[in-house]
């Protein structure tokens, strides 16, 4: 005959390995998530980085040209008032907002590809 105790020790067994198991699940995915958001601000710091030091390359270079050091600079600076203005009537594009939430989503919150699948 059936024990009843023994079924419940049993459901309580499986219940709390089921529990552990989403645990280590949820824990996983969070540290994978935190991991791509380092790794995202890593980009962003070493992009600002290039950028920085391509545009006072692009000034230097232009000041030689123009036999001028404050025109190179000049120009860098209208450069990027022109990307400021073109991306002050961007701002509210449907399609460039999207494309930069799919890129985003998918970077953060791509748990496997196909490649890793296939493995």
């Amino acid at each position: 005959m059936l024990n009843v105790s023994e079924i419940i020790q049993t459901v309580k067994q499986l219940i709390e390995v089921r529990i552990k198991l989403v645990k280590e699940e949820i824990n996983e995915q969070v540290s994978t998530l935190l991991a791509r958001v380092f790794l995202l601000v890593v980009m962003g710091v070493i992009s600002v980085f290039v950028l920085l030091f391509a545009s006072f390359s692009l000034a230097f270079y232009l000041s030689e040209l123009m036999r001028s050091t404050y025109k190179g600079f000049l120009y860098v600076s209208l450069i990027y008032l022109l990307f400021m203005i073109l991306l002050f009537f961007l701002k509210d594009s449907k399609s460039l907002i999207h494309g930069f939430q799919e890129v985003i989503r998918t970077f953060l919150f791509k748990v496997k590809n196909k490649i890793d699948d296939e493995e």
